[in-house]
């Protein structure tokens, strides 16, 4: 006769078939009430509810409404709360938006049923701004902005060899005077824009007389060029051009390039400069292949001259046309007689900084640039406070630029210069 064991059923057995069955059982309520919710719930209560009110007079709590135009008040047939004071708001007065208009025809509940009047324009930042206009393309005039309403085109011209006096060249300019004839030394410190804490070490640590120049990939470019022409520095805006890796390296959108259009290159250079204004001209940034084309080059400087503008050399193009077309336009140039810190190494600088003052001497005025490394820095600050007494005048770059038009000095002080090599 065979006889059966009795065994305990397996724990792990028993933990799989009561979870399958809780899972089951989760899943079926769940699915039963998403089903059933589907099926006779409101569509339209699943979605965000806006409620608005309609009111024909202001009731006590009625929202605050933040007015935009004269006459808004009226339009909407209630007056406008004080939120401060909780006081109605005084018939005839308006916000304050900073805008003054001039001319312009205020809407109230009357003139509604007479023919509108067409603006005359309004004031902006001091500068009138005319229907059909905005007001970045006022402020590319200049800081100074429009003189008059209507008179919207740019003085930045040029007549013959002489720069127009509202030119941003001539307005824009440190103002210097060399009556004693010295030998003079200009300074370009270039590339800022891109690091903070060397932009405000140029700006706040170099004196007023050394030109401040910006890269076109700067951030912020209207602040820092406001802060630096609030230390009293000039300022230059770099313009990208084309070299020769250009295919390593990711492009700027606004490059000067060989291969395309002069129209395509005479827009990049108007997208650039109107970034900021108040600049006395540009410097070119790399450019090694872009500098021998004068078929491309000519019209950028034809443009740069006819708005009043000077343009440098950095000194670190091998070969360029950039002077013979600067001299065909009538452009006010300067090209760099020492990069300063190409070898950004002590000695080296303070090679350079003795090249400048030799080269002062021999021609009466010499450029040097350099980038706002620490070390180029803190050389120029121990080396500026010495010229004074080598008999060399430190001038801005703008100085050093007008003397290709004939008025960065007079002849008695170029002579003066040259008689007296030694200041």
């Amino acid at each position: 006769m065979s006889s059966r064991i009795a065994r305990d059923p397996s724990p792990f057995r028993s933990g799989l078939v009561h979870s399958a069955l809780g899972a089951f059982t989760l899943t079926f309520v769940l699915g039963s009430g998403a089903t059933a919710m589907h099926v006779m719930g409101d569509a339209d209560a699943a979605g965000p509810t806006v409620r608005v009110a309609l009111f024909d007079e202001a009731p006590s709590d009625a929202p605050q409404l933040n007015p935009r135009l004269p006459g808004y008040q009226a339009a909407i047939g209630f007056s406008q709360a004080d939120a401060s004071s909780g006081t109605a708001q005084p018939a005839g007065v308006e916000p304050d938006l900073g805008v003054e208009y001039s001319g312009a025809v205020r809407m109230t509940a009357s003139a509604s049923n007479s023919a509108a009047a067409q603006p005359q324009g309004i004031r902006i930042n001091g500068k009138t701004v005319l229907p059909g206009q905005t007001y970045s393309q006022i402020t590319q005039v200049g800081e100074a902005g429009a003189s008059a309403p209507g008179d919207v085109t740019s003085k930045m011209v040029q007549i013959g060899e002489t720069i127009a006096d509202d030119s941003p060249l001539a307005r824009n300019a440190r103002a210097f005077s060399n009556p004693d004839g010295k030998p003079t030394v200009s300074l370009i410190v270039s590339g800022l824009g891109t690091n903070a804490t060397r932009t405000r070490a140029a700006i706040d640590e170099l004196p007023p007389e050394v030109t401040l120049s910006f890269a076109p990939t700067a951030d912020g470019l209207r602040t820092w060029v406001s802060r630096a022409r609030r230390a009293g520095h000039e300022v230059l805006i770099e313009l990208p051009m084309e070299p020769y890796d250009y295919g390593r390296q990711r492009p700027h959108a606004y490059v000067m390039q060989v291969g395309v259009s002069a129209d395509a290159n005479r827009q990049r250079l108007a997208k650039l400069l109107a970034r900021t204004p108040g600049y006395v001209g540009v410097m070119n940034y790399q450019g090694a292949k872009f500098a021998t084309e004068e078929t491309a080059v000519d019209p950028i400087f034809e443009a740069l001259s006819a708005k009043g503008l000077a343009f440098f050399e950095d000194g670190s193009l091998v070969r360029s046309e950039f002077e013979g077309s600067a001299r065909d336009a009538g452009l006010a140039f300067g090209k760099a007689t020492a990069w300063v810190d190409a070898r950004p190494v002590a000695d080296e600088i303070s090679q350079q900084l003795l090249v400048l003052e030799t080269t002062a001497r021999e021609r009466g005025a010499a450029l040097g640039t350099s980038m706002p490394f620490p070390v180029s820095i803190d050389l120029l600050k121990e080396w500026i406070p010495t010229l004074e007494e080598k008999g060399i005048a430190l001038a801005p770059a703008s100085y050093y630029a007008k003397r290709s038009l004939g008025r960065g000095l007079s002849a008695g002080q170029a002579q003066q210069a040259s008689l007296d090599p030694q200041g």
